[in-house]
């Protein structure tokens, strides 16, 4: 197995706060091409959390990202299929990522990973997952029901286009997500904040954080 030295996206954001936009969507669009290849080759991830993505330096590269444990994955199914069927009702994952579809035990399809992905974008600009109630089974029903509160909302400095990306992630119903991870990269890649962070900006990062990893 390959030996990934790094941090998580929780170990960042716990330790050195929330992030810049231009450096979450630079994050994010990579588990997008990292999810990319996973659907498809037919896998579900259905674990899509701070704590599962490493940022890590390769090839002299610096901000890479490894999306990591794949305990859960399951194949990409049809709906009639008896074995799928048999697995309905099974829920699996952590609750404060979960889309509506996992949290209620229904099929899955990529777009529960989207939903994945919006949570996970929710941790970095907020600082916290966009659900987060006294207890699981709370959290499960307000991915279900409740309405996360917007970013800007929360006097959170998050332009909107990118709040837009992260709140549409988010809807309830995967009808109204974006179809799949080349579509949400693609309108990450078109935000303004995009190109604002620099494999230069990274390597800066990591050097002071290095020579003082307390700040």
């Amino acid at each position: 197995m390959e030996y990934v030295n790094g941090l998580t996206l929780e170990d960042m954001v716990y330790r050195y706060d929330r992030l810049p936009p231009s450096r979450a969507v630079y994050f994010l669009r990579q588990v997008c091409a990292a999810l990319s290849e996973a659907h498809g080759i037919g896998l579900i991830h259905r674990d899509i959390k701070p704590g599962n993505v490493m940022v890590c330096e390769r090839g002299g590269r610096h901000d890479v990202i490894k999306l990591l444990d794949v305990g859960l994955v399951q194949p990409v199914v049809d709906a009639g299929d008896d074995e799928t069927l048999a697995h309905e009702g099974v829920i699996a994952g952590t609750p404060a990522y979960m889309s509506p579809e996992q949290a209620s035990g229904t099929i899955l399809d990529v777009r529960s990973d989207i939903y994945g992905i919006g949570a996970l974008a929710y941790f970095l600009l907020m600082g916290r997952p966009p659900f987060g109630r006294a207890s699981a089974v709370g959290t499960l029903a307000a991915h279900l029901c409740a309405p996360p509160t917007p970013l800007r909302a929360a006097d959170i400095d998050v332009p909107a286009d990118l709040e837009a990306i992260v709140l549409r992630c988010l809807a309830k119903s995967p009808d109204h997500r974006f179809a799949d991870a080349p579509a949400l990269e693609q309108a990450l890649s078109a935000c303004g904040c995009a190109e604002e962070w620099s494999e230069q900006r990274a390597a800066n990062w990591w050097r002071a954080h290095r020579e003082n990893p307390t700040l």
